[in-house]
């Protein structure tokens, strides 16, 4: 072979390996969360401590949430403002821990409407923030209540 055709395939060979390495790290970031049915679902508000169990139908509500939101969970590259206001634990359907942190504004007020989910223990921290309509359910389950909130006077 010429020498310029092995200079070709060489480049060629290099940039392919770089392509195939940074597909390989990234291709994970773009997959959707594997969220699978939790159940025994306990939520602690930060502030009060207060830590109340979820019923079968707020229950429903967390998993038909978590699997209407499987994408758009990217990776956690930064350390997060605070513990979080909400956090929301339960184990799934195989019996491993399922963490869910919630900031709702109150602990960062940049981190409005902003989830951490844990899938599993050994799992990734994935982070997402969501549209108003989007939180609505899990602003129900924190407040109770499904009353609209309203700006500072």
């Amino acid at each position: 072979m010429r020498r310029e055709t092995l200079l070709v395939i060489g480049f060629v060979s290099i940039v392919l390996a770089t392509v195939a390495v940074i597909w390989y790290f990234a291709l994970p970031a773009l997959r959707p969360v594997p969220f699978r049915t939790v159940s025994d679902v306990t939520l602690t508000i930060a502030q009060t401590g207060k830590t109340r169990v979820l019923d079968a139908e707020q229950t429903r509500d967390l998993n038909r949430w978590l699997q209407d939101h499987r994408h758009g969970w990217a990776p956690l590259t930064s350390p997060a403002p605070s513990t979080g206001d909400v956090l929301i634990k339960g184990r799934d359907d195989h019996g491993k821990a399922f963490a869910l942190t919630l900031w709702t504004g109150v602990s960062g007020a940049d981190w409005n409407n902003t989830a951490i989910a844990r899938v599993t223990p050994d799992a990734r921290f994935r982070v997402q923030t969501f549209s108003n309509d989007a939180w609505k359910t899990l602003g129900y389950l924190i407040d109770g209540r499904g009353y609209a909130r309203t700006d500072v006077p």
